[in-house]
């Protein structure tokens, strides 16, 4: 059922009076007080409405024109969508409603979703709402954008097409454009579900991670996850740059608690700093500390020297590290082996780690090479040497 009502309705008519007019004057629309329009669902609950203080009707387009819109979607009775714009134009009795100008759409709830344009169409009879100008979703500390986002509002789902970028921040930010997000992440589509918070980028994505120290460079072969939950799964292969520091990760499936600012994997990968190569089992970076562990599995090597241990952690801003859990250091010169409970080290000038166990009790075994010709003959070959 449809409800048009007008309050204190007033038809203007202008023109002069002639005695032979040629053309008729056209008709004035008529100006409403105030518009209220009304759509139930099958058994008689509120479907949506929308009101304004001021409208104009054309009869004969059956188009009005009104001024700063207000409307409500329900969803089985109950407030489940609010939309607000400057002004729109009606057609019919809600075929079809263009908003214009500031259009907010808020999907209400515990955390509510914002979502903005400067146009949309309306199609209340399709649940359907389509934001081809600047469209932008918000909820408490992300923002996506795209050329164009489609609303299905009876089905929770936003089609952003059009270059979607997606920004996050640590906090709320009072002004989102006020200074760049922390993390922006760019792809060819995404769908996103805002009530349930589901998210999904079928296509290759790329991300950016700006920090005080510099910034990482992020690509994945796609991107699923829950923003309501704080998560993203970036989709193997998945690789981290770090172009300041030559350092450089490749992963596979990586979880992002794009909240707790942490990346992790329960897959083997690889990654560099500068010279240092490592590797493990499984991975967990802190990017807010920029810290790196490697909780199982750990292997580092760089030029004459391999480290292998139990787990390790470095921080890649200062190039410390250390090494944990029947740690092995092999060196190629002498073949020196080093074993302790725990090792540490820092990246030098060169680009090389320096290792070193201050505290810990240390075994270490080398090789003497064997006497060069002509020099005294030993009885017997030199055995290794341990201390």
């Amino acid at each position: 059922m449809k409800r048009l009502t007008a309050v204190a309705v007033a038809l203007l008519v202008s023109g002069c009076l002639n005695s032979k007019p040629r053309v008729p004057a056209p008709a004035e629309p008529f100006v409403f007080k105030s518009l209220d329009l009304e759509q139930q669902d099958a058994r008689g609950r509120p479907a949506w409405d929308l009101r304004s203080p001021e409208a104009r009707y054309d009869i004969t387009r059956q188009v009005a024109q009104a001024r700063s819109p207000r409307g409500t979607v329900y969803k089985r009775g109950k407030a489940n969508i609010t939309i607000s714009a400057r002004s729109a134009t009606v057609i019919g009795d809600g075929q079809a409603i263009q908003l214009e100008s500031d259009v907010v759409i808020t999907l209400l709830g515990k955390d509510p979703v914002r979502i903005t344009g400067e146009q949309a169409r309306w199609i209340p009879s399709k649940s359907l709402m389509l934001i081809d100008r600047k469209p932008a979703a918000l909820d408490r500390r992300s923002r996506i954008t795209a050329q164009l986002a489609t609303y299905y509002l009876d089905r929770d789902l936003i089609e952003l097409r059009g270059s979607p970028v997606l920004e996050q921040w640590e906090q709320k930010p009072k002004t989102p454009t006020a200074k760049p997000a922390p993390l922006r992440i760019q792809t060819a589509l995404v769908d996103w579900r805002p009530e349930q918070g589901d998210l999904k980028a079928p296509q290759q994505v790329r991300g950016l991670r700006r920090d005080q120290d510099g910034q990482l460079n992020l690509t994945a072969s796609a991107l699923r996850g829950n923003l309501r939950e704080g998560y993203v799964d970036l989709i193997a292969p998945v690789q981290v740059r770090d172009p300041k520091r030559k350092g450089w990760l490749n992963a596979q499936q990586t979880r992002w608690l794009i909240n707790d600012q942490q990346l992790s994997s329960d897959q083997p990968f690889q990654g560099a700093f500068n010279k240092l190569r490592g590797e493990g089992q499984r991975f967990k970076v802190n990017l807010a500390t920029s810290t790196v562990f490697i909780p199982e599995g750990c292997r580092l090597r760089q030029p004459g020297e391999v480290l292998v241990a139990q787990r390790c952690q470095w921080n890649w801003p200062s190039g410390r590290f250390q090494a944990q859990g029947d740690v092995e250091l092999r060196r190629d010169t002498y073949q020196q082996i080093t074993r302790s409970s725990q090792l540490r080290g820092s990246i030098g000038n060169d680009g090389t780690a320096v290792f070193s166990s201050p505290g810990a009790r240390v075994n270490s075994q080398v090789t003497l090479p064997p006497p060069q010709k002509g020099s005294k003959q030993q009885t017997r070959s030199a055995p290794a040497v341990s201390f």
